[in-house]
């Protein structure tokens, strides 16, 4: 559990509008920082978890449609798991919706019913407005019911343009809370404390910046030919390992998969005791996201003990410092859904940086 839900309190939230063929505008702004969270109920559950509302009857089959397309499957090792676990209601039980940590409200203006009328009084009259007028579009609204939580209104006053505004946007949506959960996560991991010690330890020592929630501990340090280190989180085991390797051209050496494997078959040697499942990798161009660089997935096997599990790995290029880092993500939870675990890891991962933040 992430929190308990209670009773809602007024708040600013950040609100986004879209429209088709129109860019993202910004509404109204609000501080979402560590000193905003003090003394404010956190919303219940997973970042996983996914309730979609339908304001009226006859939206049914467009919401459940909905729900099957936006919810892609990711394989860990053999298993297939869903990206979201989504429930679908009707106008009339839109309340249990407060209980999520993400909300979809599907909604055709004009027909009444609570779920708009619950929708309306969440946003101001001129997001409200704008969504009235041409085919309508898509608002996000940060912490609605309580903190951590993501709210998404798609509205048209025309049912055929809402069905159109869905399949257009579907991996809008998609991103819109995936990126959401990602820096909720981050914001949550830094209301509950950071390890800062050795955050600045890794700066001043090896110059790479991470935000290193205050659960984790390290568990190796290699400082050698090939220096790395080894972040650990127990019951169940979860790990982000950095390392780094000199080379001349670090731009170029991303467009050289056998380099990077090569990379990645030596942290499970070095570091971690197993080897990879050669036949289970597979590229992603979309790298780490907000940083960048390419994404390696897979399946490694312990010659530890009898078990594996999955992998992310993410490589990034270092021109300032003719290096490339490799952060590698492992989840080893047998009988368990990993989605959750990977999701909670690529947010830490995200905040990687080679310039240190400014306060």
């Amino acid at each position: 559990m992430d929190g308990l839900r209670r009773e809602p309190r007024e708040r600013l939230a950040e609100v986004r509008l879209t429209r088709l063929g129109i860019p993202l505008l910004c509404l109204v702004l609000a501080g979402c920082g560590m000193e905003k969270d003090k003394g404010i109920f956190m919303a219940a559950g997973s970042y996983g978890d996914l309730a979609v509302v339908y304001s009226e009857d006859g939206l049914e089959p467009l919401a459940r449609d909905f729900e099957s397309r936006l919810s892609d499957l990711t394989t860990f090792v053999i298993k297939p798991e869903p990206r979201f676990n989504t429930d679908v209601y009707p106008a009339s039980r839109w309340e249990l919706a407060r209980g999520y940590k993400n909300a979809v409200f599907l909604v055709h203006i004009g027909q009444g019913g609570d779920a708009e009328k619950a929708v309306r009084g969440l946003l101001s009259a001129e997001a409200w407005d704008q969504l009235s007028t041409g085919q309508g579009g898509m608002v996000q609204r940060n912490d609605p019911w309580s903190t951590y939580q993501l709210l998404v209104v798609v509205a048209s006053r025309d049912r055929n343009s809402l069905s159109s505004l869905l399949r257009q946007n579907m991996d809008r949506i998609r991103d819109t809370i995936e990126n959401s959960n990602r820096e909720r996560i981050q914001r949550r991991n830094r209301y509950d404390g950071l390890e800062t010690r050795l955050m600045n330890v890794y700066w001043e020592r090896f110059g790479f910046y991470l935000e290193i929630p205050g659960t984790y501990r390290q568990n190796q340090l290699d400082t050698g030919v090939h220096p790395g280190i080894e972040l650990m989180q127990n019951s169940p085991s979860r790990g982000i390992t950095v390392t780094w390797e000199a080379v001349d051209d670090p731009v170029g050496a991303l467009e050289d998969p056998d380099f990077l494997i090569g990379m990645r078959r030596a942290i499970g040697v070095r570091l971690h005791d197993e080897e990879l499942a050669e036949g289970s990798l597979m590229w992603d161009e979309g790298g780490l996201p907000g940083v960048g660089g390419k994404k390696l997935t897979g399946s490694w096997t312990s010659t530890s003990f009898a078990g594996g599990g999955p992998f992310w790995c993410y490589f990034i290029a270092d021109p300032a410092g003719k290096r490339v880092f490799c952060i590698d993500l492992l989840v080893y939870a047998p009988g368990m859904d990993k989605m959750g675990f990977f999701r909670r890891l690529e947010a830490v991962a995200a905040t990687f940086a080679l310039e240190r933040p400014q306060p």
